[in-house]
Order: C-alpha cells, then structure tokens, then sequence
C-alpha cells in the first residue's frame, strides 16, 4: 500500500524538468494565430494545472489509483486521487511569481492555501466528498519570474521559435499542506490559509513549517479556531492571530500540557539554523 511520501515522490518522478514543458506560450486558433496572454496570475495559475493534469494521470495510473478533477473553482481540491479502498489524497495547484525591490532584491516567497472557514470547520462545504474521506492533502507549488520581454499580441505559429512567454525560470515543489502552512492568514479581507515565508523555495521542497513539527492535528486546530475576518474585535481578541497567543489560548481553554509541549517544540523549530529566515 502507498504512502504520503511514496505519493509525492512518484508525483515529484513524473513531473518533468525540462523548463520547456512548462513553457506555454499562448492560445492558438483555428487560423494558426498564436495569441500571448499576458503575466496575469490567475491565467497561468490555470495553464499549471492544465499542464501538470497529464502527469497527475500518469502517476494514478502507475499507483493504481483514480484520477478526479474539479469542474467549479469554488470547489476544494483542484484534483484527487481515489485509492482502491475509495479513500482521497486531495492536490491543489498553488503558484506565486517573485518579486523583486527597486534594488532587485527577491522579496520572500509566499501562498495562500485555501480557506479555513469552510470543508475545516464544515466537512461538506465547498469540498469533494467529505473532508474525513481524504488521508491526505497535498500541494504542487509553481514559483516563476514573470518576463517583461515577453511576446504581445498575435503571431503566426510559424514564428514560434521568436515567441517570448510570458514567464521563466519555473521551479516545483510536492509537499504535504500543512508542512508549509503559517500562522497569518494568506490575504486581508479574506480567510485565508498563508502559509510561511522564505526567500527560497527551498523550505517548502523540504517541507520546513513549523507545523511539520507539531503535526497535522495541530494545524487542523489552529486553523478550524483562527479567527475571521468578519468576527467582532472581541472575538479576535478572545482567540489569536498567531502561534505564541495561540499556546495562550489553549493554556486558557485548560489545555497547558499541551501547549508547553508545543512551545519546547517551537523553541526548538526556531532555533534550528536551518529555519533561520523563515516567517
């Protein structure tokens, strides 16, 4: 029987590395008219998950599994693997482009995962099946550059060796959620779930998170009592918006044991050398 990890790396052997199968460099029409789509996220955030989709297929078929995919965007995850026994390993295609300062410095890298405030708390809302019915929940990250070279308007497919796309340099990531899940939400008026921060994909190949070392259970809790952002200034103080006062809460809802577990452990995250950096 396949585990978590032996799901990620078959996923991590079939995605390829060749930099031009990642490369999409636009839409084609029946004239044979190559048309550029521009550097807006949401479009390439979609291309991924139409490119990686083959793959994904390739490795259901060698795992044994089936091969689900979302039609409505609304609807957790973007696809699923259904295992002989009818349990589901959820993946969701997250991207991000780096940014850079006027001084051209990479600023952290950073995503957001999805809600908190729905299939978390209410195991039917907004999700394939039932939240219970998944064994795991994975990601395929996509960290690009956009191009400001890239190709604009319309070409002829005979010129497609001079097309530009409109991103480069594609790195991947395979790893579980909440191996790179953070304590702040992802975005401002929304419910988010961010996740850290780093200035290298590297943390989230490795899966670095905090919540790598506390497990699964814990970034469940977090997140199902984070508040939203619709919640009164009273409620917000009641609970957290971090991982110290978060320890606090559970110390005032009569769970200190477990939170001084859980503080030794994050003490002990953020003075690993590895983790420096890492927000």
């Amino acid at each position: 029987m396949s585990t978590t990890q032996d799901v990620i790396d078959a996923i991590k052997k079939a995605l390829p590395n060749d930099q031009d199968l990642w490369s999409v460099l636009g839409f084609i029409n029946p004239r044979k008219q190559i048309l550029a789509f521009g550097n807006d996220s949401k479009i390439i955030g979609r291309l991924f998950e139409v490119v990686v989709e083959p793959y994904l297929r390739q490795v259901a078929n060698e795992l044994g599994f089936e091969l689900g995919l979302s039609e409505q965007q609304t609807v957790y995850p973007d696809f699923w693997f259904i295992k002989p026994d009818h349990r589901l390993i959820a993946i969701d295609i997250k991207s991000t482009y780096r940014r850079f300062s006027k001084n051209k410095y990479a600023s952290h890298i950073g995503f957001t995962l999805g809600g908190y405030a729905s299939f978390l708390r209410n195991g039917t809302k907004n999700i394939y099946s039932t939240y219970d019915n998944y064994d795991a929940h994975l990601v395929i990250g996509f960290v690009y550059t956009r191009n400001s070279e890239a190709t604009v308007g319309i070409s002829d497919i005979t010129d497609i060796s001079k097309i530009k796309a409109a991103y480069t340099d594609v790195n991947i990531f395979v790893q579980e959620k909440y191996k790179i899940a953070g304590q702040s939400k992802g975005s401002g008026n929304t419910n988010n779930i961010g996740t850290i921060k780093a200035a290298s994909i590297e943390p989230f190949v490795e899966g670095q998170s905090y919540f790598s070392i506390f497990g699964n259970a814990v970034f469940e809790d977090y997140w199902r009592n984070y508040p939203k952002y619709t919640d009164s200034k009273e409620t917000k103080e009641a609970l957290y918006t971090d991982l110290l006062e978060y320890f606090d809460w559970l110390d005032r809802t009569g769970k200190k044991d477990q939170s001084k577990i859980l503080r030794d452990q994050y003490k002990k995250w953020r003075a690993d050398p590895k983790n420096v950096g890492i927000v």
